[in-house]
């Protein structure tokens, strides 16, 4: 598959595509490809948006210790040295950064990494008085699908390589050492997807109607939880659990506690900061979305009309100068990209034109699940959720509008949904006595279908899941056998059964 591809593949069918932390990481993925197989597999880097500072054997502590010489770094290189790690050893032969990185993993553990002033005493004591030696400490633009912040890297020799259109997605090669290279992510290959197939949560339609309050305690009492949504793969297999013959509203589990917070569309609880990058002065309260301008956030009515910037997995930020509304840009880029835009950083927001008033993904939000998980994904039908005042705390999804969501009061009775195992799952085996007028059938396979099929009905309808109904065979193969009448007794006296 192409690396877009593979990356939706991974995430429908496991966790993601695979990350690698260390030369350990790097043996397991060498021998789980296929050994005939010599060429490239895709792995979960690829081309990002930012530039970091980051320690050769992964480490993300850049933030907690620096020690830049005075105008330093300036821009010039992507390597750190050191003037004048944990046990150092000093290697005296001049080499290249990343040859003197293969030379440490081969014989140490890496180049040195700098956690605290300390630690760079001692290392300042290792070289002659002028010297200066290699540590890894190196500047990285790359990054891993599923945003693990880890900064191990294992590159074939003239890897990654700067010219342009040499490819901004990445494959190891079992043939070299399981070393790593650049490459159209349009190329296709086989791929290496991480984590174990992931247990999706099983939806239940119950067709009774409670309010919002009573069907949650059902579903506490009879599955898990009631329905909650993270994705729009979970929105079609809640709509795809409702009865056929159903089309009005059914409660999942959201509500309003009260507390509002700025959160992203994207739905991820990686929220920044509350201080963020806000303008002085905001957010003052004129709305509940955020446009970025001149490389500051703004409040601003969500029904105002602003261009906006998407964010797409495979290429990073995507600017779209059609006017929308806040709402209609989070569709526009849910439907031809990933999302509305989240910016986790500095560096992140001055990719963003300075120019223009943008609409990000940050909004301001009220709602919860009743099972506390702590994301945002939303997917409110129009003009949704009101604003008028006792429009309603709970929300029901809609079987007739794409299983968009409306709020409605919490105290109006209707079908809900629940997920997880239901509690009260055991085998039973039921004796079923039938009348037939005439000539009786009932060993007839297509009529015991039938029959099943009816019991099945009649059992959905009061909650109760029925869908491994079987029938229990005899020896002979049969089902029914037909019921024999006692003889009468010849002293008229009944007999005791």
């Amino acid at each position: 598959m192409s690396w877009p591809e593979a990356q939706s593949y991974c995430r429908s069918k496991y966790t993601d595509l695979a990350t690698i932390d260390g030369m350990g990481h790097v043996n397991y993925l060498i021998n789980i490809v296929d050994a005939g197989y010599t060429g490239s597999v895709w792995i979960g880097l690829k081309r990002g948006t930012q530039k970091r500072w980051g320690w050769s054997n992964g480490e993300n502590t850049t933030s907690e210790y620096y020690n830049w010489g005075p105008s330093q770094p300036n821009g010039n290189e992507d390597c750190v040295a050191s003037y004048s790690g944990n046990t150092s050893y000093l290697i005296k032969t001049a080499k290249t950064w990343r040859d003197a990185q293969s030379y440490c993993r081969q014989y140490y553990t890496d180049l040195p990494t700098i956690h605290n002033s300390e630690e760079n005493a001692n290392i300042s004591t290792l070289p002659s008085p002028g010297w200066s030696v290699w540590i890894g400490l190196f500047l990285d633009f790359w990054e891993w699908s599923d945003k693990w912040v880890n900064f191990f890297r294992h590159w074939a020799t003239g890897q990654p390589t700067q010219s342009l259109g040499s490819g901004d997605c990445v494959g190891m090669t079992r043939s070299n050492a399981g070393r790593w290279a650049q490459y159209s992510c349009d190329l296709r290959s086989p791929f290496i997807c991480h984590g174990s197939e992931p247990l999706v949560p099983v939806y239940y339609f119950i067709n009774q109607s409670m309010t919002w309050l009573d069907a949650l305690k059902y579903c506490r009492m009879r599955f898990t939880e009631m329905a909650a949504v993270v994705t729009m793969n979970d929105v079609r297999r809640l709509v795809n659990s409702v009865d056929p013959g159903y089309s009005g509203s059914a409660w999942i589990g959201l509500h309003a506690p009260g507390v509002k917070r700025w959160v992203w569309s994207i739905g991820d609880n990686s929220a920044i900061s509350q201080n963020g990058m806000w303008s002085p002065g905001e957010p003052n309260g004129d709305g509940e979305c955020v446009r970025s301008f001149n490389g500051s956030w703004y409040d601003e009515s969500c029904s105002s009309v602003l261009p906006f910037v998407c964010f797409n997995d495979s290429t990073g930020f995507i600017v779209t100068e059609t006017a929308m509304t806040w709402r209609d840009a989070q569709s526009y880029c849910r439907q031809h990209h990933t999302d509305l835009a989240s910016i986790s950083s500095p560096e992140q927001q001055n990719l963003i034109p300075n120019e223009l008033s943008l609409w990000i993904g940050l909004f301001l939000d009220s709602w919860a699940w009743a099972n506390q998980w702590n994301h945002y994904f939303r997917y409110w039908a129009a003009d949704q959720p009101s604003m008028i005042s006792g429009s309603g705390n709970c929300v029901g999804m809609s079987t007739n509008d794409s299983g968009k969501w409306a709020k409605y009061i919490c105290d109006m009775r209707q079908p809900f949904i629940c997920y997880g195992d239901d509690k009260l799952i055991k085998k039973q085996i039921v004796r079923v006595k039938l009348s037939c007028n005439g000539k009786c059938t009932l060993n007839d396979p297509a009529l015991q279908t039938t029959i099943l099929n009816e019991i099945s009905k009649k059992l959905k309808s009061t909650g109760l899941k029925s869908d491994k109904l079987i029938w229990r065979k005899e020896e002979g193969g049969e089902v029914f056998h037909q019921e024999r009448k006692p003889r009468p007794s010849s002293n008229n006296v009944c007999n005791r059964r």
